[in-house]
């Protein structure tokens, strides 16, 4: 019975070698399989005319948002830069179309151009709402911005942020609000 086991034992050992040195000597050819395009873009790729990252492309968004809640007075100012970011958003949706991150990005570009209230900024938002809703209507943001409006998001004359309102409106003519003193009694 040993002598039977163990020659079981050869048997199967010497298929294993002779298969494992045939696959080595002869080739199995394997068609090719081209890679899928990644998905999402590398953080160190850049741009546009500007090369902006992805990463700088959101600070660009959420600077500019800050610059114009704070200075909504000279909004207009600040729409260059972001649209320098817009035009890498779109070169970055063209050579990465499904991406997840431009959906959202789009979205949130469209809002700041709207807070500008300038015909630049409107138009601008309004191209980023185009990629929005042709590129990726079935993304979650294309369904918030569905039934948005500027009128909603961005309202004229919207009251201004009281930090800003402080540094809008100096009191003392020394550029630093200080409260009033009461008069004593």
């Amino acid at each position: 019975m040993k002598n039977g086991v163990a020659l079981c034992l050869v048997a199967v050992l010497s298929c294993a070698f002779s298969s494992a040195s045939f696959a080595s000597t002869h080739a199995v050819a394997k068609p090719a399989v081209k890679a899928p395009p990644p998905k999402v873009a590398p953080l160190d790729e850049y741009f546009g005319r500007m090369k902006l990252s992805p990463l700088g492309i959101n600070n660009t968004i959420h600077d500019t948002n800050l610059h114009v809640k704070y200075d909504s007075a000279n909004a207009g100012h600040y729409y260059q830069g972001l649209a320098w970011a817009e035009d890498a958003l779109h070169d970055w949706a063209r050579k990465y179309p499904n991406d997840t991150w431009l959906a959202g990005r789009a979205y949130y570009m469209s809002h700041v151009f709207w807070q500008m209230h300038t015909p630049d900024g409107d138009a601008a938002a309004e191209r980023c709402r185009t990629m929005l809703f042709t590129s990726f209507k079935q993304s979650h943001w294309a369904a918030l911005a569905k039934n948005e409006t500027q009128d909603v998001i961005a309202p004229a004359g919207a009251p201004m942020p009281a930090a800003a309102a402080a540094v809008a409106a100096p009191v003392n003519g020394v550029g630093v609000a200080t409260k009033a003193k009461s008069p004593k009694v």
